[in-house]
């Protein structure tokens, strides 16, 4: 099994929802795209087919979550393939906040609650994940990948995914906040960002 460092992975967050809009945290709870999200999603996809050329050998992985096989789904047909054709991976899912789901980032603050920061790495939110554990799930799903790969998920496992790839430490990793928009390519040791 190859090294997944020695693999090209096309890394996509899932478009715009309407949590993001309320600005609260989903978690691996769900809300729909918006108009935008479904937008991002379709011209991501377009910009994939311009950006990395034939596609037939990649594997396509997405999070089974409603948000990120939506975005998949619009992003393949965006590229000229069949809405179907991926796989889902629940090792892709976003962070469990458990008790902390569906709270304002305001109010993750006033409670005194830890967010994105190398102190919040492994802290477990009540009946959630820490960070920690999300990058050990990710790694499992990076480890088993055998070839190049279009993967679609969320900004908290696409923060593990970069920092497994570059060998970055918490505080890097957690310091990264993937858009919705746009593509992040993952080749040779590089990071190259692909604008929407």
């Amino acid at each position: 099994m190859p090294d997944f460092r020695d693999l090209t992975l096309y890394v996509i967050r899932h478009g715009e929802c309407e949590h993001n809009v309320a600005g609260r945290v989903a978690g691996q709870n769900d809300s729909p795209l918006t108009a935008a999200g479904r937008a991002q999603a379709r011209a991501n996809g377009v910009l994939l087919a311009k950006t990395a050329g034939d596609l037939s050998s990649f594997g396509f992985h997405a999070s089974p979550q409603h948000r990120a096989a939506s975005t998949m789904e619009l992003m393949r047909e965006g590229a000229g393939f069949p809405a179907t054709g991926y796989s889902a991976d629940r090792r892709l899912m976003e962070i469990d906040f458990g008790d902390h789901t569906w709270m304002t980032m305001a109010e993750l603050d006033a409670g005194g609650h830890k967010r994105l920061s190398a102190q919040s790495w492994d802290y477990q939110r009540p009946s959630g994940e820490s960070w920690a554990d999300v990058h050990d799930r990710v790694g499992r799903f990076l480890s088993a990948l055998e070839t190049n790969a279009v993967i679609v998920t969320h900004g908290g496992t696409a923060r593990m995914i970069r920092g497994h790839y570059l060998n970055l430490p918490a505080e890097e990793i957690l310091r990264y906040n993937a858009p919705h928009a746009g593509i992040m390519r993952l080749s040779q040791g590089v990071e190259t960002y692909f604008g929407a």
